[in-house]
């Protein structure tokens, strides 16, 4: 899907770039994927104030470090590495690439951390007396969903589908989209904050100037609850191997597109 931020003069280099890779014999399957790729590049950019015109070594290599650190697969990282080189050799840049280091493994990092119980009951605590509707339906989701910070702020409020009691969340990114349960606690805080919101914005989550939440801005409020949002999605995770949740399922609710990635929760609570 394709993100309004990358309109205007991104969309004629993007254009560009589609019609490089046509003269190159790729597939339009193929293209729909690198465009999908680097529209996701482009509003991570956007994000931490850079933009695709100026893009430098540096943005791509904190581009990779960023993904790494979302827990993408080395598979996925290096597919989104060779796509920003094909774009960087389209626009006569190779040198953008002769300094980012490819992504060989994600395997030999730390094991994740996640919350104790006590670390969870303190962090809700926090959030309830906070009264916010808006950043307690972030934390709720963020915690009992395991999506990615970078999968809330996209959300659109079609994405989340609730029928009488039961609700199930339609995450959606450059590999495709899955689909998870949402818990009646979820349900409650999403369903609070949209009943205080008398606007027409499709996006979920919006910042207090009405535009689409930026990863920056929940980074910085789950900070001021004392938490990381990569501890919420290991939490979520952690939780499901607790209960005895088929390795499969986990990798498929987490969006893990390499088994190996989801298999650091077991070693890591065996260990």
């Amino acid at each position: 899907m394709e993100n309004i931020k990358c309109a205007g003069a991104t969309d004629g280099m993007l254009n560009s770039f589609s019609s490089y890779l046509s003269q190159n014999g790729k597939s339009n399957n193929t293209i729909k994927t690198y465009r999908g790729v680097l529209y996701s590049f482009c509003n991570w950019l956007e994000e931490n104030n850079s933009s695709i015109q100026n893009v430098s070594s540096k943005d791509v290599q904190a581009y990779m470090n960023y993904l790494v650190s979302e827990q993408r697969s080395a598979s996925t990282i290096n597919k989104i590495y060779n796509t920003i080189k094909s774009f960087a050799i389209s626009i006569n840049k190779p040198e953008l690439m002769e300094k980012v280091q490819r992504i060989e493994s994600t395997g030999e990092t730390a094991p994740p951390e996640c919350l104790s119980n006590l670390e969870i009951k303190e962090l809700l605590d926090k959030v309830n007396v906070d009264g916010n509707k808006r950043n307690a339906a972030i934390v709720y989701l963020l915690l009992y969903t395991g999506v990615r910070v970078s999968e809330l702020c996209a959300l659109n409020q079609s994405d989340v589908q609730i029928s009488n009691q039961t609700g199930k969340l339609v995450v959606k990114n450059e590999n495709g989209e899955r689909v998870i349960p949402l818990s009646n606690v979820c349900i409650q805080h999403v369903k609070e904050y949209l009943e205080s919101r008398d606007d027409d914005n499709e996006a979920l989550f919006l910042a207090k100037n009405q535009q689409r939440l930026s990863v920056r801005t929940v980074q910085h409020t789950l900070q001021q609850y004392g938490v990381h949002p990569h501890k919420l999605r290991h939490t979520f995770c952690y939780e499901l191997v607790r209960k005895g949740v088929d390795l499969s399922i986990v990798a498929q609710l987490a969006g893990h597109s390499d088994i190996n990635i989801t298999k650091q929760y077991i070693e890591s609570s065996e260990g």
